[in-house]
């Protein structure tokens, strides 16, 4: 009460000195901008949450005390002392300065009475910080969070509080006191009153589980009223709509060792079984009966499942929801008939007007502007209510990875057919600087595997839902640099825009022909250096032995623009773009050495040669989460048309057709936090490179052909690095389970794809031994900044009918170990 009274009358003393001074001048002039001074460890940035709003308003003493008051609620500052600045001579608008004292920071946090829990444990459950400023507000939570550890612990009467103390440099050390009280652990739970099911059968249902050797047994008071609700739930929905627990006994005795053990006993009334009879709906006008029972999926004669029941009225509910009908009142009531043993239900339904959102609020956002949330949300004031497009708002919120958590709330609004919409984030952090080392990613087998990695990355640049990113790559084979930015807004349409820019250098491999018989290296029977005949070279999956290979070095400078619209349907979101990529490319290698077996490189050594490419894409994306989904799909036709100009090396068209699907087969909740569940999912894609119109046949370089190469279509098997073609087809189904959430998931798979060499063959000459096959399983991270995978395969196809296993050298099995990155199109 006595801080209350403190930041009152400072704040009363600050509105005096602020009115002293020349007049009032600043009354009713817009506010050009809000500065601090005297901010050592407060960011600027965790302020503007605060200050933004004010920005471009219209000044007023009322606005002043409520922003002011504001900054006050933060417990950042002891002193806030205000002042205005005209912006110019006339004084046309105002910038307002405030001269802030800090609290103190604490360097040092400490635990006394932390006997049964690590110090480590502790410090991961609080959100104060060293060095952050001291909030009483943080600090109060932290003793809550500290209490709630101890209780999942099984110390259902401990204590905590918390007092600090002057450091070094007018800081603070922060200490939490803790009366741990006597830990009990359960030895026994036992059932009385129960007929119809075993006691097997209930301890399966709670979530308390004995003391054992995987199980510390730690006794909660939460968890116990939620075993008393689960065991009634049980009950009920097995047609016991009477059950209830009549007494819960606890007895405690203590061990040899003086440890208190906990015996429960669960006194059960059980009641008899009914059916259900029939459900009837009254009062409803806007949707019919008849619609309405469509929604009911439990039958007459049926045992009564509350739980189906409750489910069955939510659809009605979610009907009427849809629709904006969201102040309505459903309620059932209930007609037993106790000679036939069935229960019937009367649905009455109070229908009232639709309701129109009055207001959307957002609450919780410091880095990211309002206006950035909002336009993803596909509702405005004045439109009537829909929980479908919340439920799309939700997710596209999420997609953006701005946001760790969610949450919408529809608080009444200032009439009766009025709703205020809210969404509540927590924001996470958006930028990254990354040095060190990472896997290169090269489909080339001879390529370095690891390169040197500097990255710098916003995906929320200033806030403003832009993407900004600096990268620069370096290995032995391979060096690169890149710098791109992309707005997934332009001109408040979700129309998006992005360009980049790129330099490169690799080292790469190619196939000779420096020895008789010489080859243009076009013709249907040409074969490299390493073999007899043609067909040798497909014997061998056309791939020669090392020393009939050359290395030549490959430069290239492009520009690339991209633009794209998105359009919201009830199939998903449509997605329209295209876009072009201009550039200089070379290939150099030494002449006098080397003659290559591809024309195209053999013919512009060492030139510099325009290579542009136009490209555009459709694609259809229901998909709940694009980077890790659970259920929907999503399916894309992409067409590009390389080589613009005559002079350019290559000149080809390539298509690409993909599709996934995604269902979630079962989600078991292990915590708040964490459910257990196995996604399926299906994938194939079909590329094909075709001759542009004024060539016979497409001019394409090997390097840029259609491969398996063992990473990302039929994993493992690297050997088919070299079988280029014209025509690809590649699937996978997997199981993914995920192991940590929004981090880490085991997937099994299953892979398929075949490589013509055009795409007449892949239509029509097209059969099971072109197939490489393989099956296996690994991890997967499911943090889009980090798409690694890290797998075991083991590879197989099938000849004469029969399927031939391939060695790979890990194991008994035979395993190969793959190195790729979980992609996602977004």
């Amino acid at each position: 009460m006595r801080k209350q009274i403190i930041v009152v009358l400072l704040t009363i003393l600050a509105m005096f000195a602020f009115g002293q001074q020349t007049e009032d001048w600043y009354v009713g002039k817009p506010i050009k901008n809000i500065t601090f001074e005297g901010l050592r460890h407060v960011k600027t940035t965790e302020l503007e949450g605060i200050t933004d709003p004010y920005i471009g308003r219209i000044f007023t003493d009322a606005l002043f005390w409520e922003l002011q008051g504001r900054l006050y609620a933060l417990e950042y500052f002891d002193m806030i002392s205000p002042s205005a600045i005209p912006v110019d001579q006339t004084g046309s608008a105002v910038i307002l300065k405030f001269k802030v004292k800090e609290k103190p920071v604490i360097s040092r946090i400490d635990f006394e009475g932390n006997n049964g829990i690590r110090r480590n444990e502790l410090l991961d459950v609080i959100s104060t910080k060293t060095d952050d400023v001291v909030s009483q507000i943080k600090i109060r939570a932290d003793e809550q969070a500290i209490k709630n550890k101890y209780l999942e612990k099984g110390f259902p009467d401990v204590k905590v509080s918390s007092h600090t103390s002057e450091g070094k440099d007018a800081t603070v050390k922060l200490t939490f006191t803790i009366d741990e009280g006597e830990k009990i652990a359960l030895e026994s739970i036992q059932f009385e009153g129960n007929t119809v099911f075993s006691e097997r059968t209930l301890r399966s249902v709670l979530s308390l589980k004995t003391k054992s050797l995987l199980n510390d047994g730690a006794f909660q008071e939460a968890k116990l009223l939620a075993d008393q609700q689960a065991l009634v739930q049980y009950y009920q929905d097995r047609g016991y709509i009477d059950a209830r627990i009549i007494d819960t006994v606890r007895q405690i005795r203590k061990d040899e060792q003086n440890r208190n053990l906990m015996s429960i006993t669960f006194k059960i009334f059980e009641g008899k079984a009914y059916t259900l009879g029939t459900i009837e709906f009254e009062g409803n006008k806007i949707f019919p009966t008849s619609q309405l029972e469509k929604l009911i999926y439990s039958k007459k004669g049926q045992v009564v499942s509350i739980k189906k029941l409750e489910a069955d009225l939510q659809r009605v509910a979610d009907l009427y929801y849809e629709n904006g009908y969201i102040f309505n009142t459903i309620s059932r009531k209930e007609i037993r008939d106790e000679n036939t043993g069935t229960i019937s239900y009367k649905v009455s339904i109070i229908e009232r007007t639709r309701a129109h959102i009055e207001n959307i609020i957002i609450r919780g956002n410091k880095k990211t502007k309002e206006s950035v949330i909002l336009r993803e949300i596909p509702l405005e004031p004045g439109d009537i209510f829909s929980k479908t497009k919340v439920m799309d708002g939700l997710r596209n919120l999420y997609n953006l990875q701005y946001f760790s958590a969610i949450t919408p709330e529809t608080p009444p609004g200032s009439a009766d057919n009025l709703m205020n919409l809210v969404f509540n984030v927590e924001e996470q952090p958006t930028a990254d600087i990354q040095f060190g080392l990472t896997f290169s990613g090269s489909s080339d087998p001879n390529a370095f595997p690891i390169s040197g990695l500097i990255k710098l990355n916003d995906r929320n640049f200033m806030g403003n839902g832009d993407q900004a990113s600096f990268e620069l790559n370096g290995s032995p084979d391979t060096q690169s640099v890149s710098l791109s930015y992309s707005k997934r807004w332009l001109f408040g349409l979700p129309l998006s825009g992005s360009f980049d820019l790129s330099l490169s250098h690799a080292q790469k491999t190619a196939l000779m022909d420096n020895f008789a018989p010489y080859f243009n290296g076009d013709e249907s029977y040409a074969f490299p250096d390493g073999f007899e005949s043609y067909e040798d070279y497909i014997d061998a999956n056309k791939v020669a032995p090392k020393s009939y290979q050359m290395k030549y070095d490959q430069w290239k400078i492009s520009l690339g623009f991209s633009t794209g619209y998105r359009f919201s349907t009830l199939a998903g979101i449509l997605g329209v773009g295209g876009g072009m990529r201009i550039g200089l490319v070379q290939n150099t290698y030494d002449s006098d050495l080397y003659r290559p077996f591809d024309p195209v490189l053999r013919e512009l050594n060492n030139k510099w040669t325009p290579s542009n490419v136009l490209w555009g894409t459709v694609s259809l994306d229901q998909r709940d989460i694009y980077y890790d989904p659970s259920k929907g799909y999503y399916a894309m036709q992409r067409l590009g048309i390389y080589g613009i100009l005559p002079i350019e090396q290559e000149h080809y068209l390539r298509t690409d057709t993909k599709a996934e699907v995604f269902t979630t087969l079962f989600a078991l909740p292990v915590s708040d936090s964490f459910t257990f569940k196995t996604v399926f999912g299906i994938h194939s894609g079909l590329s094909f490179i075709l001759p542009q119109q004024f060539n016979q046949e497409p001019v394409v370089q090997d390097s840029n052909k259609l491969v398996i190469d063992g990473m990302f279509t039929a994993r493992g098997w690297y050997s088919m690095r070299y079988s280029y073609g014209l025509a690809l087809w590649e699937n996978w189904a997997e199981l993914r389970i995920p192991l940590a959430a929004n981090i880490l998931a085991w997937d099994w798979f299953i892979d398929a794809a075949a490589v013509k060499d055009d795409w007449y063959a892949l239509m029509n000459d097209l059969s099971i031994e072109d197939f490489r096959f393989s099956l296996g399983g690994g991890l997967r991270f499911t943090i889009p900044q980090f798409p690694f995978r890290f797998s075991l395969a083991k590879r197989f196809q099938v000849v004469d009918n029969k399927i031939q296993w391939i060695d790979g050298g890990i194991g008994s099995w035979g395993l190969d170990f793959v190195i790729s990155f979980a992609l996602s199109t977004y």
